[in-house]
């Protein structure tokens, strides 16, 4: 055993009450990994809750137990487990609301994100992993809990999206050792993918479409770019997780090095996503934004107005390219 992993260990063994925090904007990898520390806590004989500032998207509302997520921690201090967060203030409200709650907490911090800073009193951060459900099953031995099939589907959630369903290459050989473990403890690969990738209602199709329709390229194709608006999502009936899966439909761009989605939370708040190939580093773009994630898939927020943000980024974007072109990767 490492010593990060003998540490987190220890922290999760010796807590009475622990809360598992999800990162803003929850997906599948931050529920996933969360709903499966607070089972492992329960069989533990410990108390313990789901933390989520931000609704739960639609396509995830099959998880086991997501309908006991709460917006804010009601236990009293002990350990704080943040999942998939690459740093503290990625938790959105819950840092922002809870700061004293948190600083009276012991942290714990799992990870899979290269530019974690490593917030916690203790910290697995595996960069090597697909998914932060990854490294939480690989951790289930040395906690002597074995998988079922509400701790496998939740688990499997988190890989089929951080993977797109094992297509993405950061799916290596230890990640799909560890879905098939996860499948033969009961996990339902294929209602996950569907629940996630294919079964839109026709408003998110609708919504879709506008950001389809929308799409535009530079660099000679290889940056693709679309926005999602305010006005798309009033006009089409949809909350902000209709995005997810938009970013992967527009990777299927021939030639394209750089994909992004600008997303408007607020008139001056742009939220943006990026994919890129082995051409251009996700995280080198984003860290000029204060974002992160990944070398092929990251992320960041730009105060600024969506043109002023498309601005900004594409002309990032852009020296990234060249510095690539002329061997700076």
């Amino acid at each position: 055993m490492t010593d990060d992993l003998a540490a987190v260990i220890g922290q999760i063994r010796g807590a009475q009450r622990i809360t598992a925090i999800c990162h803003e904007s929850p997906d599948g990898d931050t529920l996933g990994a969360a709903l499966a520390v607070a089972l492992v806590a329960e069989r533990l004989g410990k108390q313990a809750e789901v933390v989520a500032g931000d609704p739960i998207p639609h396509f995830l509302e099959f998880l086991p137990r997501v309908d006991r997520v709460r917006t804010q921690p009601q236990l009293e201090p002990d350990v704080a487990v943040i999942v998939d967060a690459g740093d503290l203030a990625r938790t959105g409200s819950v840092a922002r609301d809870h700061a004293d709650w948190l600083a009276r907490a012991t942290l714990v911090n799992i990870d899979h994100h290269v530019s974690n800073p490593r917030f916690g009193a203790a910290n697995l951060v595996d960069p090597s992993a697909a998914a932060t459900c990854e490294i939480v099953a690989l951790m289930l031995p040395e906690l002597g809990i074995t998988l079922d099939t509400e701790l496998a589907t939740c688990l499997a959630a988190g890989l089929v999206q951080d993977t797109h369903t094992f297509a993405h290459p950061n799916a290596t050989p230890r990640t799909l050792r560890v879905a098939a473990d996860l499948v033969a403890a009961g996990a339902p690969l294929s209602a996950i993918n569907r629940a996630i990738y294919a079964d839109k209602p026709f408003a998110t199709l609708e919504l879709w479409g506008r950001m389809l329709a929308g799409i535009q390229d530079s660099a000679g194709g290889r940056i693709i770019h679309a926005s999602m608006t305010l006005a798309m999502l009033a006009e089409t009936g949809n909350d902000a997780s209709a995005s997810e899966g938009f970013v992967d439909l527009m990777g299927l761009t021939r030639g394209a090095d750089v994909i992004l989605l600008f997303k408007e939370a607020e008139p001056n708040k742009i939220r943006v996503s990026v994919r890129t190939s082995d051409r251009a580093d996700a995280v080198a773009i984003t860290s000029q934004f204060g974002g992160g994630g990944h070398a092929r898939a990251a992320g960041c927020t730009i105060e600024a107005g969506l043109d002023e943000a498309r601005t900004q980024l594409l002309a990032v974007c852009e020296r990234e390219l060249a510095q690539g072109d002329a061997g700076g990767h």
